[in-house]
């Protein structure tokens, strides 16, 4: 047979938490070892012979133990039937709790039928009250309406004004009471009847009241009648406003009729003096107090005065426009804000009646005469300007500044512009629409100084000439171009500062215009102002260049091939330390306000120079080494020399710029650079194109054609040295080689503009080149038809 499975038991934690709490022992430990405990208690063999007295506390403690057990057994033997005691007894009270509340429920619904008993009989007395005091109010409003209505008629008939007055408004609020009723007739006969009283009250009323005024009898019973016309319905009201006004103004509207001599512009203020002392009357004399203080009679009198003087000036001014004038559109629009600022103080600004620009506004459509009369003055003042520099009278004294400083016409062109712009700001309601249209006669005006006072006055140097009759001339002979007196040069750094002056100028007035008027852009202005500094830049840069012309075209006439030695440099480069010795510090003086354009200065004359020195070197032919060597030594005191350009002959000995060494040093390396390649030996074609490369990576064919004829290089050996050299750099096969006797190739592949502000001078440089070589009496038919091919080219680019 087998046993019965049986089942672990399972222990809830909570049960075990309280059974850990009762173990008072180590002995109560679940998880206890007794091997750890044994080991513990007998340590050693030593601690075995307290055997015994362990033996007797354990079994002390398991007495313990069953004596607790058995009290509990005992204790707890009868629980469950006192529990079932205690359930019977809660389920006994749950049934006297039902009870107790079905009683209450049952008397409460007793009490709510009680009380709605008692609230019937309440609410049926308060229906009856509401309505019999809407009969009595009823009633009591039909008594005033009927007294009313009878004692209307008889004030009408009496023109007691002042009861009407007092209980009119009473009887047409009452009538409103009885809307709902409108269908019963004694109602409907109440309020026809009422109907006929106003009509023949708006009527009479209206009489009386023109009479008064007409009369002149003013007194209270004027103001009763008011407050009558104010109660009926209607247009009573504004129909006697506007009578009342029309009368006050008819005077006006008579005198400064559109036709009439007074009433044109220059007697504007009359008009609004005119309407002072008639406001002034109006208020003296009561009639003020007269009418009700809601009507406000003055304002809307004034008002009225103010539509009525603005479609006057309008017409006046559209039939009379030819004869306006802006100083009389001044006048006109001076004394209205004056009059329009007194009626703002005295009515101040209420229910959106406001008369700040009640009439000043009326001119805005005729403000382009001023801004026409502010071209006119504007295009005066130029012309004028113009005519004193032409005359001599504004022109700069160098005896009286040392330095050269703005024409004082220019600033006096800015504030005559300052003028206009204020003048503007007062004149329109609009300031800011006005202003957009002066900023047009602004820029006007900064372009028209510009050219007329400043570009016509720039003296004209003979490379400014154009025209291929001119610069074929340049070809048989040397022609000394005018220099600038020292004067001329003081008139042009004079024009520089004015530019200069005016274009810093024209930026702050674009930022005090752009304040008001976001957008505005005169840069255009200022841009041209720059351009005037860099055209006297470019004027004075071809005065003092042109002083060492003779200089450089003496190189290409020295004999370089005879040259067997190197000595001191050569006579050219004394003679331009000369000349650049005597003009560039007298430059120098009259920029020493505007040293920065005195740099741009240096810097444009020295990069000039050097470029015309390496033009003079390449028209020198057959340069043996030696001659190469001197010219060398040349390029380098050149550049020694051209480096303290900027501080020749000056106290203080400051370091030239950057951009300034740069430059000078990047146009005068290419000089030594192309006289080494000079220098170089021409025995074996591909040493001299690899050397070639190395010293010029930048050069191209045609400067390596210039190369071979200052080497002295025979043409027919040209050829070669190019195809190597194309074929070295990796040029195009197909690309055709220049013959030596192409003009075009003679300049270098690109001819100057004709006609432009230093094109004749590079014209000359290049075409003498050409005319050097090209113009021997062997060959003197060939060149002739080349320099009319040339002609023809330069007559097509014109």
């Amino acid at each position: 047979m087998e046993e019965p499975a049986t089942s672990e038991l399972k222990i809830s934690e909570n049960v075990m938490n309280e059974i850990k709490d009762m173990c008072i022992t180590e002995y109560c430990k679940p998880n206890m070892s007794l091997i750890a405990q044994i080991n513990e208690l007998f340590p050693t063999e030593q601690s075995l012979t307290q055997l015994d007295s362990v033996i007797a506390a354990v079994e002390g403690e398991i007495s313990e133990l069953d004596n607790e057990l058995a009290y509990l057994v005992e204790t707890n033997a009868n629980v469950s039937e006192r529990g079932e005691e205690a359930l019977k007894l809660a389920h006994e009270a749950m049934i006297e709790l039902e009870k107790s509340i079905g009683s209450i429920r049952e008397r409460t619904k007793s009490s709510d039928d009680i009380v709605r008993e008692m609230t019937r009989d309440i609410k049926q007395l308060d229906i009856a009250k509401r309505n019999l005091t809407a009969s009595i109010t009823t009633l009591h409003h039909l008594h005033i309406l009927l007294t009313g209505v009878e004692s209307l008629g008889a004030w009408v008939d009496k023109k007691d004004y002042s009861s009407i007055a007092r209980q009119l408004p009473a009887i047409l609020n009452v009538l409103q009471l009885f809307d709902a009723y409108k269908e019963s007739e004694q109602i409907e006969n109440l309020s026809e009847q009422l109907d006929k009283l106003k009509s023949s009250l708006t009527i009479q009323l209206a009489r009386d009241l023109k009479n008064a005024f007409q009369t002149g009898q003013l007194s209270d019973r004027i103001t009763d009648m008011c407050r009558v016309a104010a109660a009926l319905e209607g247009n009573v009201k504004e129909n006697f406003v506007k009578w009342f006004i029309e009368q006050q103004l008819s005077e006006y509207c008579i005198i400064y009729a559109d036709n009439e001599e007074g009433a044109w512009l220059d007697k504007v203020d009359d008009r609004y003096k005119w309407f002072v002392r008639k406001l002034t009357d109006f208020e003296r004399a009561g009639l003020s107090k007269i009418f009700p203080t809601d009507w406000h009679m003055g304002r809307r009198l004034t008002s009225e005065f103010c539509v009525v003087t603005r479609d006057i000036l309008y017409r006046i001014m559209t039939r009379r426009r030819q004869d306006l004038d802006w100083k009389l559109l001044g006048h006109a629009i001076q004394h209205t804000k004056m009059f329009e600022a007194l009626l703002t103080k005295r009515f101040p600004e209420k229910d959106g009646i406001s008369f700040d620009k009640a009439i000043w506004s009326v001119f805005d459509p005729f403000l382009d005469v001023f801004i026409n009369a502010q071209e006119k003055t504007l295009n005066e003042f130029l012309d004028t300007c113009a005519s004193k520099i032409r005359s001599g009278e504004e022109k700069p004294n160098r005896e009286s500044s040392t330095h050269a400083v703005p024409f004082p016409s220019s600033a006096d062109m800015f504030l005559l512009l300052k003028k206009v712009i204020t003048e503007s700001s007062k004149l329109s309601s609009e300031p800011d629409a006005l202003i957009r249209d002066v900023i047009g006669v602004v820029r006007v005006c900064l372009r028209g100084y510009a050219t007329s006072c400043l570009i016509a006055f720039l003296p004209s140097l003979g490379s400014q000439q154009s025209g291929a009759a001119n610069l074929f001339s340049l070809i048989r002979e040397e022609v000394a171009y005018p220099r600038l007196t020292p004067d001329q040069q003081f008139l042009v750094c004079c024009i520089l500062a004015t530019a200069d002056w005016c274009a810093e100028t024209s930026i702050q007035l674009q930022e005090k215009l752009s304040q008001r008027i976001p957008g505005v852009d005169i840069s255009q202005e200022t841009e041209s102002f720059y351009s005037i500094t860099n055209q006297s830049l470019l004027v004075l840069v071809q005065d003092v260049e042109s002083t060492c012309d003779a200089a450089l075209q003496s190189i290409s006439k020295v004999n370089w091939t005879a040259v067997d030695c190197v000595g001191d440099e050569s006579p050219f480069i004394g003679a331009m330390r000369a000349h650049l010795r005597q003009a560039v510090p007298l430059i120098r003086d009259m920029l020493s306000d505007r040293r920065k354009y005195f740099a741009h200065f240096c810097l444009k004359l020295a990069t000039q120079l050097a470029h015309k020195f390496v033009g003079s070197l390449f028209r020198c032919r057959a340069i043996s080494t030696h001659g190469a060597e001197q010219l060398l030594l040349d390029t380098h005191s050149l550049k020694t020399f051209l480096l303290s350009v900027p501080s020749i002959d000056s106290v203080i000995n400051s370091k030239p710029p950057t951009a300034y060494v740069s430059s000078v040093n990047a146009a005068l390396t290419k000089a030594e650079m192309i006289l080494k390649v000079v220098m170089c030996s021409l025995e074996t074609v591909e040493e001299f194109v690899e050397k070639y490369i190395k010293l010029l990576p930048a050069s191209d064919a045609a400067e390596m054609q210039k190369v071979l004829e200052m080497k002295g290089v025979k043409r027919q050996e040209h050829s070669a040295v190019l195809n190597a050299y194309r074929i070295k750099i990796g040029a195009s096969g197909s690309e055709a080689t220049p013959q030596s006797n192409s003009l075009t190739s003679r300049i270098g592949g690109a001819l100057p503009t004709v006609g432009s502000a230093a094109s004749v001078s590079e014209a000359f440089n290049a075409v003498v080149s050409m005319a050097a070589d090209g113009l021997s009496d062997q060959t003197v038919t060939s060149s002739i038809d080349k320099l009319k091919r040339f002609e023809r080219l330069v007559k097509r680019q014109l």
